[in-house]
């Protein structure tokens, strides 16, 4: 396994996901601070106004009894202070003659309470005035304001703003205390410290950080090992591609994935098993060329070195006989005619693997270049005895061709079948429908030979092969493509062998008029 920081897709990978979520991260958590200290901040006031109007409404249902004890200064009244203690928020109670009523006591024990922790003290926290006149005074210029407007309309309010006397940014509350024939009697002043407010969101934020720095790291564990997981593949195609480079053919990817990793993996295997198929054809024709070349430098150097031969003996006098020199020149003139036809076989088997090299075709009759071939090779026979005939189930078979070509081809197969064939022995040329098929009972072929029989320098090691050249069958399959034909070989160590040719459907009879029109 390679080291995945090593990988550079990996590492792209990773640093890729991880910059995702640290954007997503950043954006998420301004998000979520901005929204959840609205929330907070809205939940916090709601909260208070709710405890507010209970305040106000407890306050409203004693305020007859409040006012029998204290006129309008109810805010002198200790019930008030007994509120105060009973609410976590910090209650101030300012009556119709602007009475500021505050709870001393628990104004004592934040004073002790700032005083241990200093570090939460923003400025020196200053003594309430004793008169609560004077203290109503002394709040905060929008505090009165809000408060005198909700003496004279009955709205409620709420502040946020720094308060002198608390030492802190308190969120303030205001309700109004109505009496039984709704007039406003008082006004409930409830404190909450910003910085609680602050804390809670704090915290809050706190998690949100925990938890993306919790993802982050998940996310940078599963980003390596899914970008491990990912380049593997490649570097699995990468090592095997080298090994490809290397003339490896044997390599393959072995990759199930369904994806498009996958699919170039798939094609990487096809691609070598392709290289590795044409490798062996290359391997092979290779082999074939160099035992061409053996066999072509055997067959030049032969009739080259009888007529150089010769010609020395003639030159020099040597044979003087007149008998004698016309067996030489007959010796050379054969050895001549075997050159002519040695190259005529390369040069006709060089343009017909050429596609641009044209072949004549026009409308014939496949039965008379048959009944041609066969005449033709009689002659051929007739040294050997051998009886060749023909049997052609149809007259006329009707195609378009070149007469020459195919004649060339069928007299290829006629003369193997003849070279190959024993004394007396016979040959069949048979036209069935579309089947036309070459039948001899000679030596036959062994197994091994017979799928290569067609392919170019291929020669057969027998004794009546020794002076062919392996190119005659290449030529005649070459001829029979550009025809549209399809050869099959058949042959039986001992038994002989059977050539068959698919013919291409035959032509209409107006179609044979027009082209000789």
């Amino acid at each position: 396994m390679r080291w995945p920081f090593k990988n550079k897709i990996a590492l792209k990978l990773m640093l890729c996901f991880t910059s995702v979520l640290v954007v997503f991260g950043i954006i998420i958590g301004g998000v979520f601070y901005q929204f959840f200290k609205e929330h907070t901040v809205e939940t916090k006031e709601r909260s208070m106004r709710s405890q507010a109007k209970r305040i106000a409404t407890a306050i409203s249902s004693n305020l007859l009894i409040l006012e029998q004890h204290h006129g309008d200064g109810i805010a002198k009244s200790n019930f008030i202070n007994f509120i105060d203690n009973l609410s976590q928020d910090i209650v101030w109670v300012v009556d119709s003659e602007r009475n500021l009523n505050v709870n001393k006591e628990r104004m004592a024990r934040r004073m002790k309470w700032r005083q241990k922790h200093p570090e939460a003290q923003q400025r020196p926290m200053l003594a309430l005035p004793q008169d609560p006149r004077d203290a109503f005074a002394k709040l905060p210029k929008h505090i009165k304001e809000r408060v005198e407007k909700c003496f004279a309309e009955g709205e409620s309010f709420s502040v946020e703003e720094y308060n002198v006397w608390l030492n802190d940014i308190m969120l303030t509350v205001g309700e109004p205390v109505y009496d039984a024939q709704g007039n406003v009697k008082a006004v409930v002043l409830l404190h909450s410290p910003r910085q609680g407010l602050n804390k809670a969101i704090w915290e809050g934020l706190q998690i949100l950080l925990l938890s993306l720095g919790a993802a982050l790291a998940l996310v940078m564990v599963l980003s390596l090992l899914l970008s491990w997981r990912f380049t593997r593949t490649l570097n699995i195609m990468r090592d095997n591609a080298e090994h490809l480079a290397e003339r490896h053919y044997d390599v393959r990817n072995n990759v199930t994935q369904k994806d498009e990793v996958g699919e170039l993996a798939r094609t990487l295997d096809v691609l070598a098993e392709r290289l590795q198929l044409a490798d062996e054809e290359s391997q092979k024709l290779e082999k074939l060329r160099r035992e061409f070349i053996a066999n072509i430098s055997h067959e030049l150097r032969t009739p080259v070195t009888v007529i150089r031969g010769s010609l020395e003996a003639l030159r020099d006098g040597v044979v003087t006989e007149p008998e004698d020199v016309a067996e030489f020149h007959e010796q050379m003139y054969n050895e001549s005619l075997f050159l002519q036809r040695l190259i005529n076989d390369l040069l006709d088997l060089s343009r017909l693997q050429n596609t641009d090299f044209p072949i004549e075709k026009e409308p014939l009759n496949l039965c008379a270049v048959v009944q041609d071939a066969v005449r033709g090779s009689r002659r051929l026979g007739l040294e050997k005895e051998i009886k060749i005939t023909a049997e052609l189930d149809k007259e006329p078979y009707l195609i378009n061709g070149d007469y020459g070509r195919l004649r060339q081809m069928l007299m290829i197969f006629l003369h193997n079948s003849i070279k190959f064939s024993p004394e007396k022995s016979s040959i069949e040329v048979l036209l069935q429908g579309q089947r036309l098929q070459l039948i001899d009972h000679g030596c036959g072929m062994k197994a091994e030979d017979v799928p290569h029989a067609f392919d170019r320098f291929y020669k057969a090691r027998n004794e009546q092969n020794k002076s062919g050249s392996g190119l005659g069958l290449a030529i005649a399959k070459q001829i029979a493509l550009r025809h549209d034909m399809e050869l099959t070989l058949e042959s039986e160590l001992g038994k002989g062998t059977v050539i068959t040719v698919q013919l291409p459907p035959e032509l209409a009879r107006e179609d044979e008029e027009n082209g000789k029109a």
